[in-house]
């Protein structure tokens, strides 16, 4: 048996939001090792997920940890999300505490 048929075998007997996680984790590492490979961003892995947003067995999926002095691309990251053609109002005051 080779070590495919191995996971697979083992990944058959976990929940569904554990065999999610382990998606998660290979898809990780083919775009950490094989990025020309990787076709998937992680906002784009993000989205698709939001199919499962209303299952109750895992809350924790849609948590993120942000850490002090973790810097974040707000820019970047709007002008992703009207490219994909999501409407993103700003208010002045979010932009203030910036």
């Amino acid at each position: 048996m080779n070590i495919i048929d191995v996971v697979t075998e083992k990944m058959q007997s976990l929940p569904p939001h554990q065999q999610d996680q382990v998606l998660d984790f290979v898809e990780f590492l083919i775009t950490k090792y094989q990025p020309e490979k990787s076709q998937k961003s992680a906002e784009q892995l993000a989205i698709e997920r939001m199919k499962d947003l209303d299952d109750p067995d895992n809350p924790d999926k849609w948590e993120t940890v942000i850490d002090i002095g973790d810097e974040i691309d707000v820019q970047s990251s709007l002008k992703n999300l009207r490219k994909r053609g999501y409407k993103v109002k700003v208010s002045s005051e979010s932009q203030s505490s910036c």
